[in-house]
């Protein structure tokens, strides 16, 4: 009985935690692959084929003050990055704290950053994936805060203060 039992909860506890390893492998590389394609993208046509590799029609966006970006909205917005040379473009790092498959969906959240000289800016992130007939799309990216300093000079700046 005692066996029965600890076999089940080590089956069971990791899916009560986490994504399949599959689904969390498949998810930052498709992360990685829009990250490279939209510095690679050279022209209107090129950004809405990014998109639409990640997205689905409907996706949308919320921001830090909680208005609703639509999927126009957010190629509008990526449009400007065509003017910057594809080795100057920004390219944020995007850090995994979790992923999570629920019964119809997969939540991914992050920090997603960008270093500059002395400080580390940027901002956290949900983003919840579905199943489409195309295989993982994303249908909403949620931004908790507006980009921020996160660390400046080494030193972490969002942490609560300490108190003695």
């Amino acid at each position: 009985m005692k066996s029965r039992l600890l076999a089940a909860a080590v089956l069971l506890v990791p899916g009560a935690f986490g994504a399949d390893e599959n689904i969390t492998q498949t998810i930052k590389d498709m992360y990685a692959s829009t990250l490279n394609a939209m510095k690679n993208a050279k022209t209107k046509d090129d950004i809405q084929t990014v998109v639409n590799g990640i997205d689905v029609p409907e996706w949308v966006g919320i921001s830090p003050a909680g208005e609703t970006q639509t999927r126009a909205d957010a190629l509008a917005g990526l449009e400007p990055l065509l003017a910057i040379p594809p080795e100057k473009r920004p390219t944020p790092t995007l850090d995994f704290l979790y992923i999570k498959e629920t019964g119809w969906n997969v939540l991914a959240v992050y920090w997603v950053y960008r270093q500059t000289e002395h400080q580390m800016v940027g901002s956290l992130v949900r983003d919840t994936w579905v199943r489409t007939a195309l295989g993982l799309r994303r249908i909403r990216h949620e931004k908790f805060f507006p980009d921020r300093v996160l660390m400046d000079d080494g030193k972490p700046v969002i942490l609560p203060p300490h108190s003695n």
